[in-house]
């Protein structure tokens, strides 16, 4: 959750300027995408991100309710507020030696301080400055990159770029934040995110949203084209027994190990233990019930050879004695590998039929066939994972003190395949 509430901050404040110290904007009146700006944005950007700037907007009283005021000793609504606006719009231009060019475009309703908030992001010869171009104060620090923006102004611009309209287009109406980068934009990340990128089959672009509102909080990002791995309707999610705590139903993990041990730069971030599991083809899925002692974790897999599943399976349950005590079951083509104690039953009620789940994945649109769904109870969950973490002896730092986890109800997470491109797509309810 800490996670979750920096995402939101950054997206919002930090995107002011990026690291190296480059201006933000912010659109006078907020639209559903605030794609605005993007008009005054060269067609070639490699990169667009906006975001609701404006405190007192009804996502923002919930984000706030949520996780917390914004911190940090900031005077947002006598300082920054003013030289913002309502909305935060960041393009990046380009990278020149390992330092991305970006600029800011804004409707401030105070120049004077969007100048002094400008000035602060100074660094050795970097000097930003503002100036009026097309009805927008644009924050850069050259005037090469102010020329960028006069001349993608009266020419091609990145709201007339196709793969841009067609990325968000299929956002939809992601009102609090936006983001967007093509794929040379892509390619300019760190050496581990470019090659997840490869391993998600190098999209021509990416782009993601959230959305907050009073009911839920909704992130949904989408790639096109590259490789996108095939649906299916999870049928092994009938086998989870009604009241689990957290499901995920998966498909052919084999794939994806090996995608992912193509890479030099992942390889060894696979566990040993993890890498072996060569033999975990077709349907699979991991639940979690609530147990006497300890939660009862179960990997069910419904692979084409379960015998070699199994002794697959008996090799992680031998590493994993010291942690937990698993063993391994076969059912049929079922292959199980559980801590449940002998003898426990847990009913023949399935969890597809609780109506929480039910009324969960109807409000998060989960359509028929997914590439992967992911299903928690956050009320539940979080003291187990807890309880876990102390186990591990992580559990040294304080909790935060202003999120208030008795406001979070379900989270529901899948993959998703549609029209050349794919989709991951999460929502968190509100109680």
């Amino acid at each position: 959750m800490k996670t979750m509430r920096a995402a939101l901050a950054a997206l919002a404040l930090g995107l002011v300027l990026v690291a190296a110290g480059c201006g933000s904007s912010t659109a006078a009146t907020s639209t559903s995408s605030g794609t605005d700006a993007a008009s005054l944005v060269p067609a070639s950007a490699l990169a667009y991100v906006s975001a609701d700037a404006n405190l007192d907007s009804e996502s923002w009283k919930v984000v706030d309710d949520l996780f917390g005021p914004l911190g940090g000793g900031v005077d947002y609504k006598n300082d920054i507020a003013p030289a913002l606006g309502d909305r935060v719009n960041l393009a990046v231009l380009r990278v020149d030696n390992g330092k991305p060019e970006a600029v800011a475009l804004v409707k401030p309703t105070d120049d004077g301080k969007l100048a002094a908030l400008a000035k602060k992001f100074d660094r050795g010869t970097e000097h930003y400055t503002v100036e009026k171009i097309g009805g927008w104060s644009v924050v850069a620090d050259s005037a090469e990159n102010f020329q960028a923006v006069r001349t993608a102004g009266s020419g091609s611009t990145l709201a007339d770029n196709l793969d841009f309209k067609s990325a968000m287009s299929q956002l939809g109406d992601a009102g609090f934040a936006t983001a967007y980068a093509s794929a040379t934009g892509v390619q300019q990340l760190p050496a581990k995110l470019r090659a997840l990128v490869r391993v998600a089959g190098s999209p021509r672009w990416v782009a993601a949203g959230i959305n907050v509102d009073k009911n839920a909080l909704r992130l949904e990002a989408r790639a096109a084209a590259g490789s996108t791995p095939p649906a299916y309707q999870p049928a092994l999610l009938r086998d989870v027994p009604s009241g689990a705590i957290l499901a995920v139903s998966f498909k052919d993990v084999n794939q994806l190990l090996t995608r992912i041990q193509a890479e030099p730069a992942l390889r060894a971030s696979i566990p040993t233990f993890v890498a072996g599991l060569r033999s975990l083809g077709g349907e699979g899925v991991l639940y979690l019930l609530q147990g006497t002692l300890l939660p009862v974790v179960t990997l069910e897999v419904q692979p084409a050879d379960p015998a070699a599943a199994a002794t697959s399976l008996r090799a992680l349950a031998a590493k994993a004695e010291r942690v937990l005590p698993l063993h391994v079951e076969r059912h049929g083509k079922k292959v199980l590998l559980t801590n449940a104690p002998p003898g426990f039953s847990p009913g023949s009620a399935s969890l597809v039929d609780d109506q929480p789940f039910k009324d969960a994945l109807a409000a998060a649109d989960v359509p028929a066939k997914v590439t992967w769904l992911a299903y928690a109870d956050i009320q539940r969950l979080a003291p187990i994972l807890q309880a876990l973490a102390s186990l591990k002896g992580k559990a040294q730092t304080k909790p935060s003190t202003t999120l208030k986890l008795e406001k979070f109800g379900t989270l529901v997470a899948f993959g998703a395949t549609s029209s050349g491109s794919s989709s991951f797509e999460a929502r968190v309810t509100i109680r």
